[in-house]
């Protein structure tokens, strides 16, 4: 015996609180002359492993922290469990594991990943319990050839429709069936439907029968077809409808309503239209003026000064909204002439 010295070990909270093991070990020396180590100290088997202050017991907790929750979350979890660690300390414990060994499969995934731009690497999965294997960088068939001569024992591998990994598959496992997976033969089908229909894109218009005009839906299938989103809408609709003044702007119809402007200005172009198929009269975008459609009204003295120009403009007529259902209802007044545009109020909806 050479010497002796004390040790302390950290192991697992007992009652919360944390728990230290003070050993007194041996050092003892070595008398075999092809050692380079003169000296050396004694394991207690279970309790002790070389340049470790923890515990075995401890120490798989530390691990299986770092595995599930990786640094932060696992330093907070063993913060908890009384076992005061950075994340970096997990972390470094973590990549001290030993990665486990890895058996042959028997069904093997093949495909490449993107590492950057124009660069590219090889995936290997077990595609039995869908663990990955081995990458490395570049998409090589000798690479791969290589791994499955040292690898034998596959019997099926999945792979896309690279030509250099079927020559990689072919020169290292040449009794492996080679198959396709669901997503490669899902893109292949896709892309030759794809293929034959821009190939044959004159000939489809003949094959395809002549449609007949749809007889307008009946006003119990029209109700049937309302939606809670359309209701909504009507409802939006209405409310703009009630407010709106050509001589307002969007934006103070919306700070009565409570609503958005671009909500506001959407409706109200549908209110516009409306407008503008009932009187025969539109608005002019840029100065709220009510105008014929032949052309801009004449100016009359006794009418009084135009509206000022808000900021919130009207859309356009020209903007089309064919596709919006204005609601059925008739003007209640509309002005009598041309020269009286300027002082009649702006009409209103029943």
């Amino acid at each position: 015996m050479h010497s002796r010295y004390s040790r302390t070990l950290a192991d697992v909270a007992v009652g919360g609180r944390p728990v230290l093991i003070s050993l007194m070990v041996r050092r003892l020396f070595c008398d075999s002359p092809s050692c380079g180590r003169r000296t050396f100290a004694e394991q207690v088997e279970g309790l002790t492993a070389r340049y470790q202050r923890r515990s075995p017991l401890l120490q798989h907790l530390v691990e299986m922290a770092g595995v599930l929750l990786a640094g932060r979350g696992g330093a907070r979890l063993l913060h908890i469990l009384k076992v005061p660690l950075s994340r970096t300390s997990v972390l470094f414990q973590l990549m001290r594991m030993r990665l486990p060994s890895v058996a042959t499969p028997r069904v093997l995934g093949v495909d490449d990943f993107a590492l950057y731009t124009d660069v590219y690497g090889t995936l290997l999965v077990d595609a039995d319990t869908r663990l990955p294997i081995e990458l490395w960088t570049g998409r090589d068939a000798e690479q791969l050839a290589a791994w499955l001569r040292t690898h034998p024992g596959v019997e099926v591998v999945c792979r896309d429709g690279s030509l250099v990994y079927r020559q990689g598959i072919t020169d290292g496992a040449p009794d492996a069936v080679q198959v396709s997976d669901r997503f490669h033969l899902w893109q292949g089908l896709s892309k030759r439907v794809s293929d034959v229909a821009a190939a044959h894109r004159g000939c489809l218009s003949a094959a395809v029968p002549e449609s007949h005009p749809a007889s307008p839906p009946s006003a119990e299938q029209s109700e049937a077809a309302d939606t809670p989103a359309r209701h909504h809408a009507k409802r939006l609709f209405e409310a703009v409808h009630a407010v709106s003044d050509p001589s307002r702007s969007l934006s103070a119809i919306a700070r009565d309503l409570g609503l958005n402007r671009r909500t506001v200005a959407f409706h109200g172009r549908n209110l516009v239209d409306t407008f503008t198929a009932f009187t025969g009269l539109h608005i002019q975008p840029d100065s709220h003026v009510l105008a014929p459609r032949s052309g801009p009204p004449e100016r009359s003295d006794t009418a009084g000064p135009a509206p000022a120009k808000t900021s919130g403009a009207w859309p356009s007529e020209s903007t089309s909204h064919a596709h919006r259902r204005p609601i059925p209802a008739q003007p209640s007044a509309v002005p009598s002439s041309p020269s009286s545009h300027h002082a009649q109020p702006s009409p209103t909806y029943a």
